[in-house]
């Protein structure tokens, strides 16, 4: 027990905090992470294709106040954006001059020490507590409905890559391992059933970039099918990414007219497989083509652009004011609470509509070749796995010929 407690305890002579109870000190990586010079994300370009992919960020980045110099991949490229807020400083300024301007003038026919006319200056001063409670109004009602509509589309985004394009891969994975390991070892077989998962995977980004006329060329090229398949294709030209899965269950049904599945059960699990990957596909066709309700997205939109002008506007004519009055702190205030407000609700808009179709292309898209090319790994190393199995895992060949004779 002594030398268990061996080591000296804090006395009145001796520090509280040792080197053992010294504060944990930040990780020099973490903060090169977050304050480093590097990019705050990956992008790739495929050897045969000239798309620019993100396959990773760092949150780090995102988290500190290297924030602020991030451009690349967010909202803040925009340009839509841009324009945006340039059309409500013009609005904000436009409303803010004849105020300043007129602020100290009676506008009216009557004369001010009469009591029949009505300044500027007592205007403003009378209702500017009407104007900032209905522009919170107005702002807390856009916030409320924006935070139901952004939940809406991220769910919808999430759905997509985990349910559909991580069901697509699911199913073919298994689909190929389960041929494998108790159906056969035909290697072109099995490479047609990954062949086709990547291709279906595949053609669900030609649609939404509006490809599919160069199927053929970029099919071929990435060695995903034939230009017999691809002419075969051809013959229907309906919903191909869905409709290939018909050729995953051909090949299952062949093989159990061959005689090569040894049961029905293991039949009936291999066609439940071919059936998940239609309906992994079906999923992000159903999210793709059916959008969150127009009337809902019209009525936000104008919302939005309501609340936008109207606060320029309110803010405008109390800038104004508050320049002639000589209150500069109010003046910064009034001027980015018009600036961060609207540029908040405008980019939440641009990031919603960019998450709906995370299909069609652009940079911050799922990378649709990283994709299907981490499906041919995968499949590739669950065979590598199969055929390097320990020891005490491998099977006798000759054995099981004998048992099922």
């Amino acid at each position: 027990m002594a030398a268990a407690n061996s080591e000296p305890q804090p006395t009145v002579q001796t520090p509280l905090l040792s080197a053992r109870w010294s504060l944990p000190s930040e990780p020099v990586g973490d903060l090169e992470a977050a304050y480093g010079m590097g990019t705050h994300a990956t992008w790739v370009t495929m050897p045969k294709s000239d798309t620019k992919c993100l396959i990773d960020y760092q949150p780090l980045k995102f988290s500190s106040f290297r924030v602020c110099c991030v451009r690349r991949g967010t909202v803040a490229d925009s340009v839509i954006l841009l324009i945006e807020q340039l059309a409500l400083l013009v609005v904000f300024f436009a409303c803010a001059f004849p105020v300043y301007y007129f602020f100290k003038t009676d506008v009216s026919e009557g004369t001010e020490a009469k009591g029949e006319g009505v300044s500027v200056k007592r205007f403003v001063l009378q209702q500017e507590a009407k104007m900032r409670a209905f522009a919170m109004i107005m702002t807390g009602l856009v916030g409320f409905l924006l935070t139901f509509y952004t939940a809406n589309v991220v769910a919808r985004w999430w759905t997509m890559r985990t349910v559909g394009v991580g069901g697509i891969k699911a199913a073919t994975v298994d689909l190929e391992l389960m041929l494998y390991q108790c159906v056969t070892r035909d290697r072109e077989l099995l490479r047609a059933v990954h062949r086709y998962g990547r291709s279906s995977l595949m053609l669900i980004f030609l649609w939404r970039r509006k490809e599919l006329d160069n199927l053929k060329k970029i099919m071929t090229s990435h060695d995903l099918l034939t230009a017999e398949e691809c002419d075969l294709l051809g013959k229907w030209k309906h919903c191909l990414h869905e409709t290939l899965w018909a050729w995953q269950g051909a090949l299952v049904h062949k093989l159990k007219v061959e005689g090569k599945i040894p049961s029905d059960r293991l039949y009936a699990l291999l066609l439940k497989k071919v059936m998940d990957g239609r309906a992994a596909v079906q999923c992000v066709h159903t999210h793709l083509a059916v959008k969150v309700p127009m009337q809902y997205v019209h009525l936000l939109g104008l919302l939005v652009k309501m609340h936008n002008v109207v606060l320029a506007i309110i803010m405008g004519i109390l800038f104004g004011g508050s320049c002639r009055l000589g209150k500069w702190i109010l003046c910064c205030q009034l001027f980015a609470r018009v600036f961060i407000l609207p540029i908040m609700y405008n980019a939440i808009l641009l990031i919603n509509c960019d998450l709906s179709d995370p299909f069609s292309g652009s940079e911050a898209d799922f990378p649709g070749e990283i994709y299907q090319q981490a499906l041919q790994k995968d499949c590739d190393g669950m065979l590598s796995a199969t055929d390097n199995v320990p020891d005490f895992l491998q099977l006798d060949i000759k054995d099981v010929k004998d048992r099922k004779v």
